[in-house]
């Protein structure tokens, strides 16, 4: 009673009562495997930007597509929108006054997005399935950068609202109909999208497709941490 059992299942839920019996090195080792982790992905990070630089103009061309058509169709002041490369811009029958070699006219507010503003958690994403490199790591790659095109959608849909409505005056907002607390909502969920959906949605996305890899990490730890208490405990008998 009381030896370490050699029984896997209850190596990881302790229904024997013991405390699997760990080398130092062992005890180590799943920090060892966290710290390398943590240093392959920011590794990975900095060498994934400068292609995924380069991918964007292909990578933003869905995301703005079907924020433009989205906009398109929930707000009627919307005409359509435009692609450039990273930059999308959305047309609106908005009436603006505007700065015209030294006189003012009228135009209509085009509001343009940066896709890199927002689109660089994708290569996040990458960067945590090449460190933890799952099974079958590039399907899981592109399955992710399917998925993660909504969370980009809305991102750039609130960025054009703010570009549209919360850096012009009251008469562009008369014009579009709508209340002037839905600047608040929208400015909201503008610094939403940038602070949180843009580098949060990656790592849950990566903690759901790569559970095996954290499960494993998981128990490896509460292994090594129920091995270090039980050798204090013993060395205090």
């Amino acid at each position: 009673f009381g030896r370490p059992s050699s029984c896997w299942t209850c190596l990881r839920c302790g229904c024997c009562g013991s405390v699997p019996s760990l080398s130092a090195k062992e005890q180590r080792l799943p920090y060892s495997r966290l710290f390398r982790f943590f240093l392959t992905s920011v590794v990975a990070l900095v060498a994934l930007i400068i292609p995924w630089y380069f991918l964007s103009p292909y990578l933003a061309a869905p995301v703005i597509a079907v924020a433009g058509n989205l906009m398109e169709f929930a707000f009627r002041w919307v005409v359509g929108f435009e692609v450039d490369g990273v930059v999308g811009t959305l047309l609106t029958n908005l009436k603006v006054l505007a700065n015209q070699d030294g006189r003012l006219v009228v135009g209509q507010l085009s509001p343009e997005v940066n896709y890199r503003t927002f689109g660089y958690g994708l290569a996040l994403f990458w960067a945590l399935l090449i460190a933890s490199r799952p099974n079958r790591m590039w399907a899981k790659m592109a399955l992710g950068t399917v998925i993660l095109v909504p969370s980009q959608v809305f991102s750039m849909c609130f960025r054009w609202l703010r570009e549209a409505l919360l850096y012009n005056n009251a008469e562009v907002l008369s014009q579009t109909r709508m209340a002037r607390w839905m600047l608040e909502v929208v400015a909201y969920f503008d610094q939403l999208g940038f602070l949180i959906v843009t580098p949060l949605v990656p790592v849950l996305l990566w903690l759901a497709i790569d559970r095996a890899f954290v499960n494993k990490l998981w128990v490896e730890m509460v292994l090594a941490g129920a091995a270090q208490a039980n050798g204090k405990s013993e060395n205090a008998k």
